[in-house]
C-alpha cells in the first residue's frame, strides 16, 4: 500500500469513526418500542406487527433539543379492542392510534396507523413520550 492509499484509508476510517459519535437519533426500532409501551400504559391490549419511520425532523426551540419521529404501523388487537376517541381531551391512545372518532375493533384485527412520537434531548439520551429514554 503506498503512502496515498495509507492516507486515504487513514481518512476514511477517521471519518467513519467520527459518524459513530454524537446523538444516535431515535429509528424504527426505538419507535416501536415507545409505541408499544404508550399503548401499553394506556390500557390498550395490541401487538404492533411492523413499524417503519416515513419521516423525521430535529427541531430546536428556546435551548431545548427535540425530536419528531413520523410513522406508519400496522396494530392487531388480538381480543379485539373499543376505542372511545370522541371523549379523550389530551394526547392518548386514539392520537397514537391515529383515530380521531369512536370505533370498535373486531378479534384479530389489524389496523394501520400514522402518528408522530417526541423525543426530547438530554444528557441521558433522548426522552420519549413514554417517559423513557433511549
Amino acid at each position: 500500500m503506498n503512502i496515498r492509499h495509507l492516507r486515504l484509508f487513514v481518512g476514511l476510517a477517521a471519518a467513519i469513526a467520527l459518524t459513530g459519535c454524537g446523538a444516535h437519533q431515535p429509528g424504527d426500532a426505538t419507535g416501536a418500542k415507545v409505541l408499544r409501551n404508550i399503548l401499553e400504559k394506556n390500557g390498550v391490549d395490541a401487538k404492533i406487527v411492523s413499524f417503519k419511520k416515513v419521516n423525521a425532523r430535529e427541531v430546536d426551540r428556546e435551548k431545548v433539543s427535540a425530536y419528531e419521529l413520523m410513522y406508519e404501523a400496522e396494530i392487531q388487537f388480538p381480543e379485539g379492542f373499543e376505542a372511545k376517541c370522541r371523549e379523550e381531551k389530551e394526547r392518548g391512545k386514539c392520537a397514537f392510534l391515529g383515530i380521531d372518532e369512536d370505533r370498535t375493533f373486531a378479534k384479530s384485527e389489524v389496523h394501520t396507523s400514522e402518528g408522530t412520537l417526541h423525543f426530547v434531548k438530554t444528557e441521558k439520551g433522548w426522552m420519549a413520550e413514554d417517559n423513557n429514554v433511549y
